[in-house]
C-alpha cells in the first residue's frame, strides 16, 4: 500500500536511496526486476516477481520495497523512469552495463550459444554453431568446411530450477 499524497519525485528518491542502501545479492536480483519494468515485459516481470516470493517466511524489507517498486515505477513519467535508470547507473556502473544489456538483449535462456541467442544470429553465423551426430560423437561444422570435434562431456549445459 503507497504512502498517500506521496509525489512520483518522493518515490523516485526513496528508490534511489533504496538502491544505495541494496547488497550485492539484492541489486542482483532487483536487474531483472528494473529490466522488465523498463522494456515494458509483464510476462518476464511476473516471472521475476515469483521467483522472489518467500511462501512461508515473513516478507523481508527488500521485497516490500520491490512491491512499492512494481506498484510506483508505472505510474512514473518517462522523465522519472529515465532519472531511475540513470541514478542507479551513476551508482552501480557494473549494474548499469547489466541493466543496458538485459534491456537490449532479454535475459541469457538455456540454449544460448556462448551468451549469444541464436535465434539472433544472421544464418552464416548458425551455420557454425550447428551440432550433427556422426558415429560416436557429436561434430561442430565450421562455415569453410573444417569438422572439429567436440567431446560430449565439454558441452556447457545451464540448468533452471522451476519453482
Amino acid at each position: 500500500m503507497s504512502v498517500p499524497g506521496l509525489t512520483s519525485e518522493a518515490q523516485l528518491r526513496y528508490m534511489l536511496q533504496w538502491f544505495g542502501e541494496f547488497s550485492e545479492l539484492q541489486r542482483e536480483d532487483f536487474l531483472p526486476v528494473l529490466a522488465a519494468a523498463r522494456g515494458d515485459k509483464p510476462d518476464q516481470l511476473a516471472a521475476t516477481l515469483a521467483n522472489l516470493s518467500c511462501q512461508d517466511k515473513p516478507v523481508s524489507l527488500f521485497q516490500c520495497r520491490i512491491k512499492l517498486f512494481n506498484e510506483w515505477y508505472p505510474t512514473w513519467a518517462e522523465e522519472e523512469q529515465d532519472r531511475l535508470i540513470k541514478g542507479v547507473s551513476d551508482m552501480d556502473g557494473e549494474f548499469g552495463v547489466k541493466l543496458q544489456d538485459l534491456i537490449i538483449n532479454g535475459p541469457q535462456l538455456n540454449g544460448d550459444t556462448n551468451g549469444v541467442d541464436e535465434a539472433h544470429l544472421p544464418e552464416d553465423e548458425k551455420v557454425k554453431n550447428e551440432p550433427y551426430t556422426n558415429g560416436d560423437h557429436e561434430e561442430s561444422v565450421e562455415a569453410n568446411g573444417e569438422e572439429q570435434g567436440v567431446p560430449q562431456d565439454n558441452i556447457p549445459v545451464e540448468i533452471a530450477a522451476a519453482s
